[in-house]
């Protein structure tokens, strides 16, 4: 009887144990199913949302580094008009001179590359401070020009030195102001670019492991293998995650070699340029007012920055970058060998003979010798920028693409493992 009542008693346990498991398992397969749903819209959202905000950054990284061009090639047309300006009070501001024609081109230009080069208000405000002050420039210019064409050379020369003063005080450093904050935002968008698809990797994986999660679950409840739909779920997030990495992967090695190679190099060569010229210009005056050999250490200091900026800029680049450097290096060297005899005259006092020399375009002159370093250093330029703009747009490649076939794989999953895991429950009604 004993034995009887416990057999009983165990046989209805079992069973209502039984009973309980079965009824549970549908509100499980129900848990599962929205984890699956909510894992793979997830994965599919932020990663989609992750590489278009990559490709967002990187635009915008694309376009502030078109902004620093033209306040660098704005900064650069100033001190080749400064220059100019120079050699066109020396030669008596002669209309038929292309020199006299050459300052207005380069002061125009710079003039345009400040309106168009505001990103910011901050910008918009600073340039249009430094448009007042250049104009105030231009006009100081022409009142030198008038005062050589008149043959009143001293005041011309001391006019030119007073305009050449503003220039350099008011508005150069401005533009350098503007170039240092749009670096800020450069840097801040690079940045951006390279956490944007982290997150989305970082959420991809965590989607993927919970999916597989859920599927070993579902094989050790259901004693089934595989489920082919979720299965099928998981290998579309997969290969997807996959793209995303491999695209993603490339674009960084091009935004490296933007950031890294052409604008370091095209930075360092801006540099070198602007400090030549300001060598030159220093050279023009020293020449008109007769005070060559006094401001030889103005010179010699902006030549040095020049040949250290060149030093950089081949340190930085590749083999072929180096040897465009050492072109320019040469052009220059040529260039310092005139300036010496230059100096050597206006040591004997033959101002006549240095202010020939100074405004002279031939290759022996200083003019036509400057030339030279000006063409092979504006064309190396000209290459490591389209190189840059080049980089940034490869950078850019694929990744909105892969981003909407990450959203629509992440949707597949979440309708496959749902539809997978609703069979399941199908199962147990």
């Amino acid at each position: 009887m004993g034995r009887m009542h416990r057999r009983l008693t165990v046989g209805l346990f079992g069973r209502f144990r039984l009973g309980r498991a079965r009824g549970s398992t549908p509100q499980l397969l129900m848990a599962a199913g929205v984890t699956v749903l909510a894992m793979a819209l997830l994965a599919g959202v932020l990663g989609w949302q992750g590489l278009a905000r990559r490709a967002d950054a990187l635009e915008r990284a694309r376009a502030e580094t078109a902004q620093q061009v033209r306040i660098q090639t704005a900064r650069t047309s100033l001190v080749i008009a400064d220059t100019a300006a120079g050699t066109d009070v020396l030669t008596g501001a002669d209309p038929t001179v292309f020199r006299y024609r050459l300052f207005a081109y380069k002061a125009q230009n710079a003039t345009i590359g400040l309106v168009t080069s505001a990103r910011t208000d901050a910008d918009a405000a600073t340039l249009a401070t430094a448009n007042n002050y250049l104009t105030a420039y231009a006009m100081q210019v022409q009142a030198a020009r008038t005062l050589a064409r008149d043959g009143r050379d001293e005041t011309a020369a001391d006019t030119l030195a007073e305009a050449s003063a503003v220039l350099h005080q008011q508005v150069l450093p401005r533009l350098a102001e503007v170039r240092r904050t749009g670096q800020e935002r450069l840097d801040d968008d690079v940045s951006a670019a390279g956490t944007a698809p982290l997150i989305a990797l970082a959420a991809s994986l965590v989607a993927i492991a919970a999916i597989v999660a859920v599927h070993l679950w579902l094989t050790r409840r259901t004693r089934r293998l595989l489920n082919p739909r979720l299965a099928a779920g998981v290998l579309a997030l997969v290969v997807v995650t996959i793209a995303g990495v491999v695209v993603v992967d490339a674009g960084r090695q091009q935004v490296l070699l933007a950031r890294d190679d052409a604008l370091r190099v095209a930075d360092a060569v801006v540099e070198a340029r602007f400090a030549a010229f300001d060598a030159r210009s220093a050279e023009a005056l020293g020449a008109l007012g007769g005070t060559t050999v006094r401001d030889e250490e103005t010179w010699a200091g902006s030549i040095g920055d020049a040949r250290g900026h060149l030093e950089v800029a081949a340190s930085d680049g590749s083999r072929q970058v180096r040897d465009d450097v050492a072109k320019v290096s040469d052009t220059l060297e040529h260039y310092t060998g005139v300036h010496d005899r230059l100096l050597t005259e206006a040591e004997k006092g033959n101002t006549a003979r240095v202010r020939q020399m100074a405004s002279n375009p031939a290759p022996g002159g200083a003019v036509g010798a400057f030339e030279n370093f000006d063409a092979y250093s504006g064309a190396l330029l000209a290459r490591q920028v389209q190189s840059a703009d080049d980089a940034w747009a490869a950078s850019g490649e694929n990744l909105r693409l892969v981003g909407w076939l990450t959203l629509g794989a992440g949707l597949l999953a979440a309708v496959l493992g749902w539809s997978g895991i609703a069979a399941r429950r199908r199962e147990y009604r």
